[in-house]
């Protein structure tokens, strides 16, 4: 079995073409309605804050000449010193600035994605349920609605202490390295793109009744495919207004991901129409007439 970044990038993109589907149009419509009424919420939030960024920025990439007129000879001399070393770190001062940057607008993407997923749990759920239907042409086992309802929202609750619970931990062990810059950069970007990963492609897993746990172990099976996955939907929900659109294409694009990717290469566990599979016999997945310009699941590359 094959794993691939860009595998995961690709079900994304596999995810947003599904949308242009018809079949999928009503279950897309309100995610959309939810996103577009909190993204103008918190977008007027985040511009609140943009003033005070701004300062400390400022603050950062200051270069302005220190007056040493009314100073002692002594303080002077400091002072030159003082403004001769933060002219040769200026480097520094840069990078923290873009780094600052970055973190204000993963803040953003990631309180965005959080609300929005709790409050559309169900309807994602069932816009997982038709887009896997679409792509084996079997549903996943019915269930009733008021059901599906309380169990995709509890399901949403364990995932947000899942993250908490390991975020703070990252956290931790980020502030402990913080000296290094990189490493709190590079921690930060894998548990984020783990975080999105487990969000989207749980919706299809939930769907069918499997634990959180077969959920961690389906994913690491495919880790750079998950990751790849997880990253291209972080950093699309770092982008203000597209970020608005994200939320239908992850679950399309999580669903793609298991169907195409991990249940049909050798994922054991219950897939469409409730099948088990045996590692060493991955199952066929039905080819259905697609429109041009859209890959079925047996046209991968």
């Amino acid at each position: 079995m094959t794993s691939n970044p860009a595998h995961g990038a690709h079900a994304l993109v596999r995810g947003a073409q599904l949308l242009t589907r018809k079949e999928l149009r009503p279950f897309i419509i309100m995610p959309l309605l939810i996103n577009l009424v909190l993204f103008i919420a918190l977008g007027v939030l985040m511009v609140s804050q943009f003033d005070d960024l701004g300062r400390y920025i400022g603050s950062l990439l200051s270069d302005t000449p220190v007056d040493t007129s009314d100073m002692s000879w002594w303080r002077a001399i400091l002072a030159t010193g003082a403004d001769w070393a933060a002219s040769v770190f200026q480097w520094l001062a840069w990078l923290i600035a873009i780094v600052v940057v970055l973190l204000f607008f993963f803040v953003y993407g990631y309180l965005f994605g959080i609300i929005t997923n709790i409050i559309a749990a169900p309807f994602n759920g069932l816009l997982a349920e038709k887009v896997e239907e679409l792509l084996t042409g079997h549903p996943p086992p019915p269930e009733a609605l008021h059901s599906m309802v309380f169990r995709t929202l509890g399901r949403e609750l364990r995932k947000l202490m899942y993250f908490i619970g390991w975020g703070i931990v990252i956290f931790v062990i980020a502030l402990l390295t913080s000296w290094t810059v990189f490493i709190p950069a590079i921690l930060g970007a894998l548990w984020g793109a783990w975080c999105m990963a487990i969000q989207y492609v749980d919706y299809p897993l939930d769907n069918h009744q499997r634990s959180f746990t077969e959920l961690k172990s389906v994913l690491l099976r495919k880790k750079f495919t998950t990751l790849g996955f997880g990253g291209s939907v972080m950093l699309a929900k770092m982008v203000p207004i597209l970020n608005i659109f994200v939320m239908p294409a992850a679950v399309a694009g999580g669903t793609v991901l298991w169907v195409e990717r991990i249940w049909t290469e050798g994922d054991p566990g219950k897939g469409p129409n409730g099948r088990n599979i045996p590692l060493d016999q991955p199952p066929a997945v039905e080819t259905k007439q697609w429109p041009k310009g859209i890959e079925g699941p047996n046209d991968k590359k």
